[in-house]
């Protein structure tokens, strides 16, 4: 006589053999294997690139020395997504406000524009993630609505002013590119339209710094 618990332990083993079999199957020309490596492990992850120390006080700071972005309030958009992100996972205590940053930053000194490592200890941050802005743009070739944007990425350490990653083979920084999925829709074209494309952008630009110091899903739905 069959019973329940038999049927579900038959199938079981069924389920077993079944992936068993997919794992042995040869690579060439089988596109099961994808879908069985996510069930069995989920989701494909990419490794945090540098770990920040949790018991330092940390500020993001947005830099565009070069005046890439259409508008000043975007700095703030990326400084925040990324501070709100960090600390959403936990990664450091002390996360302080970007807005600061930005507004030390202003304050020169004898006409001189003042040092990453002075921000830092202007808004008492003993580690400062400085994110230099090279790149923003809704459309590529100026042509197709494609947000994209580019940046450089270093962390430092404001107390001791010294840079604490990445690498000397990287003097100008960590580049982190943002290319968003095309649009189906046509370019935005009133100033209200553009504005929210241009913080979608920001917001994900801000996103993908925070992502630098924690594993993370390598897919996200509105980026490629």
């Amino acid at each position: 006589m069959t019973t329940p618990v038999t049927k579900r332990r038959s199938k079981v083993r069924s389920v077993l053999a079944l992936l068993v079999g997919i794992a042995l199957l040869p690579s060439s020309g089988c596109n099961i294997i994808g879908p069985a490596y996510y069930f069995i492990h989920g989701p494909e992850k990419t490794p945090a690139a540098f770990t920040l120390d949790k018991t330092r006080s940390t500020v993001v700071f947005v830099d565009d020395q070069n005046s890439v972005l259409p508008r000043r309030s975007l700095r703030l958009e990326i400084g925040s997504a990324a501070t709100q992100l960090i600390q959403t996972e936990k990664l450091v205590d002390d996360m302080i406000d970007s807005r600061g940053a930005i507004v030390a930053a202003t304050r020169d000194r004898d006409s001189e524009p003042m040092s990453v490592v002075g921000v830092g200890r202007a808004v008492k941050a003993q580690i400062v993630i400085y994110v230099a802005v090279d790149a923003f743009s809704l459309t590529g070739g100026g042509v197709a609505y494609s947000p994209a944007a580019r940046v450089r990425v270093k962390v430092l350490d404001a107390e001791n002013d010294v840079r604490i990653w990445p690498p000397a083979n990287l003097p100008d920084g960590a580049p982190l590119n943002v290319n968003m999925h095309e649009k189906a829709r046509n370019a935005p074209t009133s100033s209200a339209q553009v504005a929210v494309a241009e913080n979608e952008l920001a917001n994900e630009v801000g996103v993908a710094v925070a992502e630098l110091f924690f594993e993370h899903e390598a897919k996200r739905p509105n980026r490629k």
